[in-house]
């Protein structure tokens, strides 16, 4: 597959050119170092995934994503980044990214991103997803209420990123899965919480230590 690479750190870009170099199925067919520069490598080579370096949620990284993302549907994103922050992580998907890795992985998990991505897929790395969907059984133990017990650790994952303000899109994307899934996960919590409303769960969550954010 084509990849066009994007970082201002050259040390990264060849790092990632000649590992990348190393897989048959790859070829780096451009680089850039900055969002207006990436836009053109991708409108002048097509390629099939664009993997970027992005240490930070600025509105020239939000606007590079967003419009590769629009101009050209087959082209699939990746991003690299330091953070495991929920908030960026959404962000990054809110804006159109396709694949998300905290740069803390190795390059083993760069390539499953990428292959994920190029078969349609969306992609979080392990890292990210223990953010997502962390292990409520451990995290809250014995101060658990009993509400919050009959919880699975996805439904509690899926409370939490609701009570955060993520729709179900969002939290589709985030966890792989569709919306449809999300929105069945989404009628059982409130029946199992005895609510009838997204503000309802909200309030709940909040009351079980679930979350201590509400939008």
């Amino acid at each position: 597959m084509r990849i066009v690479l994007v970082a201002d750190d050259r040390i990264l870009r060849d790092g990632l050119r000649a590992l990348l170099g190393r897989d048959s199925t790859t070829e780096v067919i451009g680089e850039a170092t900055c969002g207006p520069e990436a836009v053109e490598r991708v409108a002048e080579h097509r390629p099939d995934v664009v993997l970027a370096d992005v240490g930070s949620w600025t509105s020239a990284n939000v606007e590079m994503i967003r419009q590769i993302a629009e101009a050209h549907r087959d082209t699939r994103i990746v991003i690299l980044s330091p953070f495991r922050n929920q908030a960026f992580v959404a962000a990054a998907f809110r804006a159109g990214t396709h694949g998300y890795v905290v740069k803390r992985n190795g390059f083993d998990e760069v390539l499953r991103a990428i292959e994920a991505v190029r078969a349609g897929s969306t992609y979080l790395c392990p890292r990210v997803r223990e953010l997502i969907l962390p292990d409520y059984t451990h995290a809250h133990g014995a101060a658990r209420k009993p509400a919050d017990a009959c919880l699975t650790e996805r439904e509690a994952g899926v409370l939490q990123l609701l009570a955060e303000g993520q729709t179900s899109k969002e939290i589709a994307l985030m966890l792989n899965v569709s919306s449809k899934t999300i929105d069945a996960c989404r009628r059982q919590l409130m029946k199992k919480l005895e609510v009838n409303s997204v503000a309802g769960l909200v309030k709940r969550a909040l009351a079980m230590g679930i979350t201590t954010l509400a939008s």
